[in-house]
């Protein structure tokens, strides 16, 4: 089983041409409601893949909570939640013509983090997906997590995109001590050595959006490229990788299989809108059948 603690958040996204100049305005041509979050993203597209999934995180009393909770439980996703404020979080996207987006976070209730996860949860977890929730004390509970989970045998999955990297590479190492894969983007990375990574973890991938993906391992580099398609959405790119790659890497292919299969997932997440465009298990299992 793998279980991810992270931020419930309801996507609004908003289509538009291009972006404004400060102080300009941009026309809204369609816009649509999905949920959200990035490790809520991953335990969705890995639940869809038929892997054993839990989710652990704290939602509003709203309607927004119903719609979230009910999109993980629809998928066979164990839920474990708490109430944490009035109000579920919720992520505002604006995507333009190209593909690309921005964000505006409304942390509510994922911004209030009062769950609390006991080392009998962890002794039914094989595999821990951590990621930021938007608040100050988020640290401070994914490391006493990953240091309990670590001790009790859970392989350590972190994804700790900006929230954590801004913290610097001292602070960041605390954690990277427990965490066995670590996910990060080529602009996440890019004031970092990668060498410092493997010196602290097993397994450190990189998405290069366009340009594929790497792996690195403490002795390997490992690289596949991109698959050439139509770029509609780029949100939820890096977590429809991310629950491709660990659903190789969870079935024992190499990583350069694990690679190819993240590139492959993605690629179907990003021509269409939204964080949540999972290719069918049967097709993700038929590409892997064929490399």
């Amino acid at each position: 089983m793998i279980a991810g603690i992270g931020p419930a958040l309801v996507d609004h996204i908003y289509r538009i041409e291009n972006y404004p100049p400060p102080g300009g305005h941009a026309v809204v041509k369609s816009s649509t409601v999905m949920p959200g979050g990035a490790a809520g993203n991953v335990i969705f597209g890995l639940s869809r893949f038929g892997v054993e999934c839990r989710f652990y995180t704290t939602v509003g009393e709203d309607d927004d909570a119903k719609f979230y909770i009910s999109s993980l439980e629809g998928n066979g996703v164990d839920v474990r939640y708490s109430v944490s404020h009035p109000e579920t979080g919720k992520c505002h996207i604006y995507v333009d013509e190209k593909g690309e987006r921005t964000f505006f976070v409304h942390p509510n209730a994922a911004g209030r983090i009062n769950l609390k996860i006991t080392d009998a949860d962890l002794r039914d977890v094989d595999y821990l997906y951590l990621d930021p929730f938007p608040t100050e004390g988020s640290f401070e509970f994914h490391l006493d997590i990953a240091r309990r989970g670590k001790r009790l045998g859970c392989k350590v999955i972190i994804n700790p995109g900006f929230p954590y990297i801004s913290l610097g590479f001292e602070t960041l190492s605390q954690i990277l001590d427990y965490c066995d894969i670590v996910f990060m983007s080529k602009d996440e990375i890019k004031d970092f050595s990668v060498r410092d990574f493997q010196n602290r973890v097993g397994l450190l991938v990189i998405t290069l959006g366009k340009d594929g993906s790497m792996a690195f391992t403490r002795e390997e580099k490992y690289y596949a490229e991109a698959f050439d398609v139509e770029v509609v959405d780029t949100t939820g790119a890096g977590d429809a990788f991310a629950a491709g790659f660990i659903y190789a890497y969870l079935n024992g292919f190499d990583i350069e299989t694990c690679l190819k299969s993240g590139n492959f997932v993605a690629s179907k997440n990003i021509q269409h809108f939204g964080a949540r465009n999972f290719p069918e298990k049967e097709e993700v299992d038929r590409f892997l059948d064929l490399i």
